[in-house]
């Protein structure tokens, strides 16, 4: 054998291991890639609805992703004070095992303006631990600021000069408006 011929197959074992290493480094990307796209995302946010003279605040916890979780625990710190709704942290504080498809919200009232359900506590952090399809668990925190969630709502006023069937007409259209957000 000359020293050609060595060279090149060399050079072809090279190339060989070079296109191994390269297409199990593709199956890896690609397989995080897939599981990326396909697991869940849970997310906390405040919902502001507005109606009339009534603005009614809700938490909602919302999974935007394509498979569904298992939520452990969740957590508000400080402790979510709404005048008298009683809960001892915040409104989920049970959930426990709890299962949430894809596309899912959980909602809970923490605010009624101008009655006994105020809320007390303006900011706060929700922690809501989950776990996927494969067992990986996971926590996201979530720095909630009811000030600022009631800041940027839109807001309908009520014509002064209509019927009562017109206002009552004009309010539930802007009630089922806000629903539809």
């Amino acid at each position: 054998m000359n020293k050609y011929e060595l060279f090149s197959s060399v050079v072809q074992a090279l190339t060989s291991i070079v296109a191994v290493v390269l297409s199990t480094i593709a199956l890896i990307r690609s397989s995080k890639s897939e599981r990326d796209a396909n697991k869940p995302y849970i997310v906390s946010f405040l919902k502001v609805v507005r109606s009339s003279q009534t603005t009614i605040i809700y938490l909602m916890i919302k999974n935007f992703g394509r498979t569904g979780a298992t939520i452990l625990s969740v957590k508000a710190d400080p402790a979510i004070d709404s005048g008298q709704l009683k809960f001892e942290n915040n409104p989920f504080e049970l959930f426990s095992n709890q299962l949430i498809a894809p596309e899912q919200t959980y909602a809970a009232v923490i605010s009624v303006k101008n009655s006994e359900i105020e809320l007390k506590t303006r900011k706060f952090s929700l922690s809501i631990t989950y776990s996927d399809e494969f067992g990986k668990k996971e926590t996201k925190d979530f720095l909630l600021n009811a000030d600022v969630a009631t800041s940027f709502d839109h807001i309908t006023p009520v014509p002064t000069k209509t019927d009562e069937v017109a206002k009552s007409i004009y309010i539930t259209s802007a009630e089922r408006l806000f629903n539809q957000f």
